[in-house]
């Protein structure tokens, strides 16, 4: 017996402290409920923050700058090259004949102090050119005679393509193709933003369908409890029976576990809306979302021809496409220029200044530096030149070969080009049906609601007289609340269909009057 006693201590305890905690966690569940704010917010406000918070157009608004940035050092290729040296040397010759150079029997040791200035760079038309100059400054001793020297020289020289890199080459195909580049980046970035507004539309809409069902939920809950209420008075009353009573809980119950389900979904498509707008909402706990305004069921005139010329006229994939096609021709381009042989026209002018004394040891050689510079801006020493350089390979098989692949490149990109035009006539085609579909299912389904509601309403009218059976009117607010959810749901779906519709005929930014920054 005392055994006895000590168990059923034990399990009070237990119960004791599983009420405890139960009472705990409810009561924390409550707080937590009260310290949470219902913030009500517009698709225009979802869209705004969407497009300054959302990670993904914040990463594609990059790209631009990167191609911006490639295509300004590709314009290097115009950047003259300055090179500057400087520096002494000391040579010796014991002389001697030397049989290939009779000219070759001086005997000297000499003393230099050099210096060069070279400017090399292109033009955009293919022209390259060398600006040079130079300083030599020697003494030493040359047969037997002491001497100093002064040399000085200037001169431009200049190289035009003729044929191969006449009107394109390396360089300035770079540049072309990277303002393309640049083009598609930009492209690229309009696309996204009209992705994430489709997206964020489509999570609006979904959150104002898990919120209407969540609300026809609760009246469904909220109709049992009071027809449970008025079950057990009529109990009272002897004109029902305890199996009504179960009947109608067993109800209630079912109810209340499908309102569980959406609650659920309500925070899921909550936190999906919220993903979407970026780090200005993922963060906030305390905070839940509600949509400002109701699901609004707005005809649409849909006509499939001009919806196909908005969509193949306006898409940016479509357009960066095209972009890569301009750049496949501008590689078939420089290929064919490299076909060609080489003929440059070459061209050149120099001035030369000298001034050089010699003497007897030991006295000291004494050349002038004016003087020699006088020579240069007098032009006592001219030289130019003029002349043309051609050369070719003799087979070009490399160069034939690169052509051929660049002409295949180029028609795979067209290709492309027409098998996206073909997928987008396709995808604006099924959202057009689509959207036609679901309007006729939105008045499809307020006439079931409509129906449904007259029956329950008669029905119960029915059962306060007697004349009907609880089993029915169950029945009937079960159907009334699946009409009710499925009226809402040809809204959200009849609002995602024409999101859709108009992401895939690219004219949400023209619809919501935005101008996407892309820099």
């Amino acid at each position: 017996m005392t055994r006895r006693i000590h168990c059923n201590m034990g399990r009070l305890s237990a119960a004791f402290v599983g009420a405890v905690l139960l009472l705990s966690g409810l009561s924390a569940w409550c707080e937590d409920k009260t310290s949470q704010q219902i913030r009500s917010i517009t698709l225009e406000e979802c869209i705004r923050t969407a497009l300054l918070q959302n990670r993904m157009l914040q990463i594609e608004r990059l790209t631009p700058a990167v191609t911006e940035s490639l295509l300004s050092g590709s314009y290097s290729y115009y950047d003259p090259t300055l090179t500057l040296s400087a520096g002494k040397e000391h040579l010796t010759d014991a002389g001697g004949l030397d049989p290939t150079d009779f000219s070759r029997d001086v005997v000297y040791s000499a003393d230099s102090d050099t210096a060069d200035t070279l400017l090399t760079g292109f033009l955009p038309g293919g022209l390259s050119y060398t600006l040079s100059g130079s300083y030599a400054y020697s003494e030493g001793t040359r047969n037997g005679l002491n001497f100093a020297s002064y040399s000085l020289q200037t001169g431009v020289a200049i190289s035009q393509p003729l044929l191969r890199d006449f009107w394109i080459d390396q360089g300035r195909m770079t540049i072309q193709v990277n303002k393309r580049n640049l083009k598609i980046s930009e492209l690229g970035v309009h696309y996204v933003a009209s992705d994430v507004i489709n997206r964020v539309q489509l999570a609006f809409y979904e959150l104002a369908y898990a919120m209407g069902n969540l609300g026809v939920q609760e009246d469904l809950l909220a109709a049992r409890q009071q027809l449970l209420a008025g079950i057990r008075r009529r109990i009272e009353m002897g004109t029902l029976t305890v199996l009504d009573e179960r009947l109608a809980e067993a109800q209630v119950a079912r109810v209340e576990a499908e309102l569980t389900l959406a609650r659920n979904a309500v925070q899921l498509a909550e936190n999906e809306l919220r993903s979407w707008m970026g780090d200005a909402w993922t963060n906030s706990v305390n905070v839940r979302l509600r949509p400002g305004q109701s699901l609004l069921v707005l005809p649409e005139r849909l006509d499939l021809r001009e919806c196909w010329e908005r969509g193949l006229n306006n898409r940016a994939d479509l357009a960066q496409l095209r972009q890569e096609v301009e750049k496949a021709g501008i590689d078939l381009r420089f290929r064919r220029n490299q076909l060609f042989p080489s003929l440059n026209l070459v061209a050149g002018y120099g001035r030369k200044g000298a001034s050089t004394d010699q003497v007897l040891p030991p006295q000291t050689p004494s050349a002038s530096f004016p003087a020699a510079r006088d020579q240069i801006e007098n032009g006592d020493s001219p030289n130019d030149m003029l002349g043309v350089v051609f050369s070719v390979p003799l087979t070009l098989s490399a160069e034939r070969a690169n052509y051929r692949a660049s002409k295949h490149l180029k028609a795979q990109w067209e290709l492309r080009v027409k098998q996206l035009e073909e997928q987008v006539m396709r995808e604006i085609s099924d959202a057009v049906h689509t959207v036609q579909s679901r309007f006729e299912r939105v008045e499809r389904t307020r006439r079931t609601r409509e129906l449904s509601e007259a029956a329950l309403e008669a029905e119960e009218q029915k059962l306060t007289g007697g004349k009907s059976t609880l089993f029915f009117v169950l029945q009937l607010q079960s159907d009334l609340a699946t009409s009710r959810t499925a009226e809402i749901r040809a809204k959200a779906d009849y609002n995602q269909a024409v999101s859709q519709l108009r992401f895939a005929e690219a004219t949400l930014l023209e619809q919501r009057q935005l101008d996407i920054e892309v820099k």
